[in-house]
């Protein structure tokens, strides 16, 4: 039987250049591959700012929603200290709710809000308004402005759709963007809103998004009657959790049901059963302790060019219904707090 092989020192030395070569090679790969990053962050960045320059860069992706992340950053370049009453939903409140009226109405001790932003059911609305509420301690009243379509879909659709961590440092401690261009990155999506912006562009060249300072974005085209709208009880649910929280923080609120559209009625629900059980039950879901409620159906008729579609005001009639609401607000005895209690 051979005894085992044995390496000699020489074999083991006629390793070492192939070893050192190894290892250079390896060096010059690590260094080739951190400067290619480095050059490639900085091309990178250099191209965020010539779009920004422009008027072209899209808002940082922190949701996969444009006008939610236009949103995001239109709070992020606003001081936020002072904010004291903050309007919550989707598009219904972000379209129809003009708070110039309010802030003339009462007074420099008010500093409202829309913080809305659109194509939220009511779980994720819920999700949006605590967190809000978690950086907003001057907050005491909270209006929300619904319909039918934010009572939809709460089961398929996720409730935390968004990174709290990421919309905190940016939005609230309005920490620099240019990493969630890279962390978010979505090129389709990215190129398209490059390209084809869906937000409108303003004349200076900046996006058009929120017109009022106050966070409102009206809407101007003519009525469309689009989808039937089915009720998900699970968004209930979300609702009367909303309440409780808002309770538990000492915070007033108010609940505003907007009015149905005509048409949407005539062609889906022509006998308005399923939207008077929508108010019925969202009523229902709301504790008069906690909530005020009012339902614009019981006291609004209007027609058809009322609205630009079931779930959204037409801009020539905000004014009307903000006025509406003003006086609701005082019928139901509501005393808005505007400052914080020390």
């Amino acid at each position: 039987m051979k005894p085992p092989r044995t390496e000699t020192t020489n074999e083991l030395a006629s390793g070492l250049p192939e070893s050192s070569a190894f290892i250079k090679q390896a060096r010059v790969h690590n260094v080739v591959l951190i400067v290619s990053v480095l050059v490639f962050l900085v091309i990178w960045a250099s191209g965020l700012k010539i779009l920004e320059r422009l008027g072209r860069l899209p808002a940082p992706p922190i949701t996969a929603t444009n006008c939610i992340d236009e949103k995001f950053k239109f709070l992020h370049e606003l001081d936020l200290r002072q904010v004291n009453m903050l309007t919550v939903g989707s598009s219904a409140a972000w379209r129809s709710v003009d708070l110039r009226p309010f802030k003339r109405h009462y007074g420099p001790g008010l500093h409202p809000l829309n913080a809305a932003p659109c194509y939220l059911r009511m779980n994720q609305i819920a999700f949006l308004t605590n967190f809000y509420l978690n950086h907003l301690p001057n907050v005491r009243t909270v209006l929300g402005v619904f319909t039918m379509r934010d009572f939809a879909e709460c089961a398929t659709n996720p409730t935390e759709f968004f990174d709290r961590h990421d919309a905190a440092r940016y939005v609230f401690d309005k920490a620099p963007s240019w990493h969630l261009y890279v962390k978010n990155f979505r090129p389709r999506s990215f190129s398209k809103d490059v390209l084809l912006p869906e937000m409108p562009i303003g004349d200076n060249g900046q996006e058009a998004l929120n017109v009022d300072g106050y966070g409102w974005w009206p809407y101007h085209i003519e009525p469309e009657v689009r989808d039937d709208v089915i009720m998900d009880p699970n968004c209930l649910r979300a609702l009367s959790a909303v309440s409780k929280n808002l309770a538990r923080r000492g915070v007033r609120f108010i609940v505003v049901l907007l009015p149905p559209m005509p048409s949407w009625l005539e062609r889906y629900d022509p006998n308005g059963v399923r939207d008077r059980q929508y108010r019925q039950f969202v009523a229902t879901a709301l504790d008069p302790s906690q909530a005020v409620v009012i339902d614009a159906a019981k006291a609004l008729r209007p027609d058809d060019k009322y609205f630009t579609d079931p779930a959204h005001i037409h801009s020539d009639s905000v004014p009307s219904f903000m006025q509406f609401v003003l006086v609701e607000i005082k019928r139901a005895g509501v005393q808005l707090v505007l400052n914080r209690a020390l």
